[in-house]
Formats: C-alpha cells, structure tokens, sequence
C-alpha cells in the first residue's frame, strides 16, 4: 500500500516538473532569436531588371502592309514640309503606288524648339494649321524620321556643352523610341545647309558677315553632330545636309527661302521631299 502511494506521489511529482518546464519554456521561447548572418542570399526576393540603355540600334523587321504610317520629327526646317509633309508625301506614294501600298504622312515637327524640348513633341498633342495630332508615343506608327533641330541650337550652354546635351538627349530619344515602339523603324535627317554669308540675312538685318558666319556655322556643327551620331550608333541617315553644299562646300542659295534666307524655299521643300522618298524606297525602309 505504501509503494502505491510513493509511486502515486513520484508520477504527480514528474508531472509537475514537466508542467513547470513547459510553462518556462513558452515564457522564454520569444526571446529566443536565431540569427540569421548578413549574407545570407534572399531566395524569394526577384532580380531588378536591367534599365535598357542605347549603344546602337538594330533596324526591325517591319512587316509589310498595304498602308504604312510614317511621323516626322524636327524643327522648323520640317515643320515647313506642311502637316503632312507635301510633296514628300506625294513623292513617296507615287512610287509605293507601284506596289500597290500607301503611305500616310503626319508632321510633328515644330518651329522654334530645340532637341531638349523633344520629350514635349512625344508627349502632347500636336495642331498643325487645323490637323491635331494625338500625342505621338500614344499612336502607332512604322517609321518616324527624327531631323536634327540642328538649326535652333543649345547657344546658351556654349557649343561644346551644347552638343554633349544633344548626344544625352538623342540617347534618350532613342532609348524612348526603342522601348515604346520596338516594331517601328527609325531614321535620322540631315537637312539642307545654311548660307554663311547670307545666313538670316532678311531676319536679322543689324548684323555683320562675321556674326552671320558665326550663327551658320553653329547650327552646322549640331547638324554635322546629328550626322556623325547616327554614324556610330549604325542610324539610318538621310543625309540632305552633305547633297545641299554647293561647290564651295556652303549651302546652295536655290534651296533656301530668300524671303528669310533660313528656311527652305519651294525648291528646297521639293528636294527634300525627292530625298526622304527615295531614301525610304531605295532601302525598303518599309518593305514593298
């Protein structure tokens, strides 16, 4: 009977040590941390993807359609091509005529802006005389033709820092044009030369040949920049630039606008239209 109850007396007693553990451990158990060390990996977390930054361009297979859609882009220089580009729309349908394919034509090139104000351009809309234009990135489009602004340039940041930000800013463009339109091709414009001696001669009528030289040869250096940019980063370049210097290797009088003696006279909107067409249709920049 007396080892009953000493056994009985053991088990309550064992019992109670166990409850008097459990209870100590469920009071120290939030205060137990295992570190982990610095180093360790993140397995669940995701890479960052990498930001996509331009070295050089690979033109994309365009598919061919019975209508193409082409935007320009520019200064003044463009912006004198009309809405939808003049006779470089009519040139450049007569010959996809031929194979039975259109070509729409929407000019988004504005007078007065420079290529920092290029973002503007793609971003909101665009009137042209009575055509009004979604804002460019919001449509789609097969080719655009990107011109210089070579002819309002960065004067206020000094030539050399000037054309450091147009290659930071034509970077970007790309960069842009790539990453929203990966389907749509892109091709950079060179357009006619300025005069050096008559350079603004009816505009700017209180300055000296030397200034007029000056000013002329300033915008030549963005537009020679343009053209050596779309060199090294493989661009497609129509280069109307080098087409329009006379023998002396200054722009030809009979494609600048004598009313101004800046901007493109009929003749010269007529030859710059030939070029963009033939340009376009010799290369199949859109296929036929």
């Amino acid at each position: 009977m007396r080892s009953a109850k000493k056994g009985l007396v053991a088990i309550v007693v064992i019992v109670g040590l166990l409850l008097v553990a459990s209870i100590t451990y469920l009071l120290i158990k939030p205060k137990i941390q295992i570190q982990k060390p610095d180093n360790l990996p993140q397995a669940l977390s995701s890479p960052s993807p990498t930001p996509f930054v331009f070295r050089t361009y690979t033109a994309p297979i365009i598919e061919k359609k019975n209508t193409y859609t082409i935007f320009m882009i520019g200064d003044s220089m463009t912006h004198a091509l009309g809405p939808h580009g003049g006779t470089f729309d009519q040139y450049i349908n007569e010959l996809y005529k031929k194979d039975n394919i259109g070509i729409l034509v929407d000019n988004y090139a504005v007078a007065a802006i420079n290529i920092l104000s290029v973002n503007d351009v793609l971003t909101k809309k665009t009137t042209y005389w009575n055509s009004t234009f979604e804002p460019l990135l919001s449509r789609d489009y097969d080719l655009i033709l990107v011109e210089s602004f070579g002819y309002n340039p960065l004067s206020q940041l000094g030539t050399e820092a000037g054309i450091k930000s147009q290659n930071i800013a034509l970077g970007e463009l790309m960069k842009t044009l790539i990453t929203t339109h990966p389907n749509s091709a892109i091709v950079f414009v060179a357009t006619i030369a300025p005069n050096k001696e008559t350079y603004a001669k009816k505009i700017l009528l209180n300055i000296s040949t030397e200034e007029r030289i000056k000013q002329s040869e300033e915008r030549i250096a963005y537009i020679e920049n343009h053209i050596s940019y779309a060199k090294a980063h493989n661009i497609p370049l129509v280069n109307i630039y080098e087409k329009s210097l006379n023998s002396e290797r200054d722009g030809e009088l009979k494609y600048i606008n004598p009313t101004d003696y800046i901007h493109p006279s009929f003749e010269g909107v007529d030859f710059i239209g030939h070029e963009l067409a033939n340009f376009i249709y010799d290369n199949q920049i859109l296929p036929r």
